[in-house]
């Protein structure tokens, strides 16, 4: 006998349509001479003292304030995502940095701070009792130390028109900083990326470093090199981040290693 075997065709499966993401267009961004890539909607403030090495991305929104006096320095590589705000750590003339009654200063005007001998400025009790309302208050306390350093960084308000307001860095550097203060300068290093909306005050940030969404870090932090800051971490004042680390939470606290 034969035996004959039937087959039915179907229409092949089309996936339902997807909205992709746009390119944007070439035109938007700046191409400087050390090939790095710089988006016409970025803000660059003072850029006589922010120094790029070359071969990095800034997307749009981003902020960077050369305005303070201190030369803002990028390295190589480096990737600074929208909303991502850059500005340098600002001290009083009158008191050492690393003086003592300037970090306990500095952790009193911490909006989450409370008095601890602990490295990281923070009190045991206090990171339980944030840990049990986290879910509950994590969002109001993000906007509200985000908000504080917002407003710090908020233009000076005078009666200048714009082309004054451009004719002299140093002016500007003097409207931003009381007669008493000076600012210090920032460096980032290279291959390093820091994500959306994420506010850096810090001395430095190393090379080869992950630094995520929505972060805040304080004045004075250093971030050594190799390391991961996680989506929504806080780095208190004077905080150092060991190389090859993980830092996660609020207060940020090192949680294991690379």
């Amino acid at each position: 006998g034969t035996v004959v075997i039937m087959t039915t065709e179907t229409a092949p499966m089309t996936p339902p349509p997807t909205t992709a993401p746009q390119p944007e267009p070439p035109s938007s961004y700046i191409r400087t001479t050390t090939q790095s890539y710089i988006s016409r909607a970025a803000h660059i403030l003072g850029p006589d003292r922010v120094h790029a090495k070359g071969k990095s991305v800034i997307r749009p929104s981003v902020r960077i304030h050369g305005d303070y006096g201190a030369v803002v320095s990028i390295g190589r590589y480096c990737h600074l995502d929208e909303g991502v705000v850059i500005a340098p750590t600002v001290v009083d003339l009158e008191v050492a940095v690393d003086d003592d009654e300037t970090k306990k200063n500095a952790r009193e005007n911490f909006p989450m701070s409370a008095s601890s001998s602990s490295s990281s400025g923070f009190s045991t009790g206090f990171s339980t009792g944030f840990s049990n309302h986290r879910r509950r208050n994590r969002d109001a306390m993000m906007k509200q130390m985000r908000d504080r350093f917002l407003a710090d960084l908020s233009p000076p308000n005078n009666n200048d028109n714009d082309n004054d307001k451009d004719n002299d860095n140093d002016n500007d550097a003097a409207k931003r900083t009381k007669p008493r203060q000076k600012a210090l300068p920032l460096s980032i290093g290279s291959h390093t990326r820091i994500c959306r909306n994420t506010v850096v005050r810090s001395l430095s940030i190393g090379s080869n470093v992950y630094v995520g969404s929505d972060c805040l870090l304080h004045p004075r932090s250093v971030v050594k090199d190799c390391c991961v800051i996680e989506d929504g971490t806080v780095i208190p004042p004077d905080m150092v981040v060991p190389p090859f680390s993980r830092v996660r939470g609020v207060p940020g606290r090192v949680v294991g290693g690379l």
